[in-house]
């Protein structure tokens, strides 16, 4: 025997269940792409500690997009240097900026590797202004310059 707690949870969980699967795909956000440059400043070596043959370090530094982002903030970066110089870092950038024209605050997180060249992944979302923006994309450069491009697709619900 049900009681009516657990018929009322049941009712409300098959009303939210038919609401969901009914609805429309027009409500679904576009996805929009884009692109551009980006700049990584010259990096600040906050601290670095030995993990056997490895290396953690922590980095800040600038990083400006310029395109379909723009924007120059500060970069976090938290990286594994192996023996060989290679890095392996996660990084999270945080600034005014606009996507295609519209103002906010954005954050990015950037995931990727390094070995002369950086490569990796992103994924964004905005706050404030922005709320309702988010993201993913790629990006790549040269350490030598700091020059680099990257590619965006983001909704904005």
């Amino acid at each position: 025997m049900r009681s009516a707690l657990s018929t009322f949870a049941i009712g409300v969980l098959s009303v939210a269940v038919i609401t969901v699967a009914t609805v429309s795909p027009a409500t679904a956000s576009t996805v929009s792409s884009g692109g551009g440059t980006l700049q990584l400043g010259p990096p600040t070596l906050i601290w670095e500690h030995a993990l056997g043959n490895d290396l953690v370090t922590y980095e800040d530094g600038s990083l400006g997009f310029a395109g379909t982002l723009a924007g120059t903030g500060t970069i976090d970066v938290l990286a594994l240097v192996s023996s060989t110089g290679s890095e392996t870092f996660v990084a999270h950038w945080s600034a005014l900026a606009t996507v295609d024209g519209r103002s906010g605050l954005l954050n990015i997180t950037l995931d990727g590797t390094d070995d002369g060249t950086y490569s990796g992944t992103l994924v964004a979302y905005g706050t404030g202004s922005l709320a309702g923006v988010v993201g993913q994309g790629r990006f790549t450069g040269q350490d030598a310059t700091g020059a680099g491009t990257y590619t965006l697709s983001y909704v904005d619900s």
